[in-house]
This record gives structure tokens, C-alpha cells and sequence, in this order.
């Protein structure tokens, strides 16, 4: 069953941060796949898939931000499914990040945290580098 949910205002991805989610694909395999994310912050995430997860099922991501010249990469965090609503042919799913994230780190130095504050930060420049392109038009 679906959670009632308002997906609406979710239009644009985070630039430039890559999630990955491993779905089992028999009973020995699984593989990593590619999902579009639209949001992201220290409790939650938001994306979008066209693979099936159930409601309070535990799953596994990667969360990847292009920086240069190097990238921020968190491997293998565990999550819960928290919502679902269906699109189309394709899934929005929230995702509880699980308090064992930060994995013995301070509040203030979880690697969830960092990632957070630099596509926070990355948006912020993003969206002041198009008001200034559109002014100058």
C-alpha cells in the first residue's frame, strides 16, 4: 500500500550527487543501481526509481557528490523505506537514513552531515550562478 503523499513540488534533481541502490536480483546476486534523487538532508532522502521496495524494509545505498578534484563517497549505508507513491511507471520513496550512520561520529562530524552542508552549498551557488546568467540577458 501506498502512503498518501504529495510528490508534487519534487521537480529537480540535486545536481552533481549520484545514489545508488543494491537490489537483489536472485537469491546469490544483487547489482548497484543508478536512482535520481531529489532530495536530501541529515534524517532523510527522496528518490526516484522504477525497482520495488516494500514500506519499513531495510535497504542498501551509496551516495556519491562530484566535487573537485575529488568526490565525497559513503558506501553502503543501510536505510528504511519510509514512503511510497507511484508515478507513472516509476517510484518516489523516502528514505529514514538510520541513526548507526555516522557510525560512532559526533553529530557534527558525520559524513551525512558533510554531504548535506556541501550540496546545500552547491545548490546555493548553483541557483546564484543562474539568477546572475539570466540578469545578464
Amino acid at each position: 500500500m501506498t502512503a498518501i503523499w504529495d510528490t508534487t513540488q519534487l521537480n529537480a534533481q540535486i545536481p552533481d550527487l549520484t545514489i545508488r541502490v543494491k537490489v537483489r536480483r536472485g537469491f546469490l546476486k544483487s547489482e548497484w543501481v543508478d536512482v535520481k534523487t531529489f532530495s536530501l538532508n541529515n534524517t532523510h532522502c527522496i528518490i526516484k526509481t522504477d525497482e520495488l521496495f516494500a514500506l519499513d524494509s531495510k535497504i542498501t545505498i551509496s551516495l556519491s557528490l562530484s566535487l573537485e578534484p575529488t568526490d565525497l563517497v559513503i558506501d553502503s549505508l543501510t536505510v528504511t523505506v519510509k514512503k511510497q507513491k507511484k508515478e507513472c511507471s516509476c517510484f518516489f520513496y523516502e528514505l529514514e537514513l538510520n541513526s548507526d550512520a555516522a557510525k560512532g561520529a559526533t553529530v557534527i562530524d558525520s559524513p551525512i552531515n558533510r554531504m548535506v552542508e556541501l550540496v546545500n552549498k552547491k545548490i546555493k551557488i548553483s541557483n546564484k550562478v543562474l539568477v546572475l546568467s539570466q540578469a545578464a540577458l
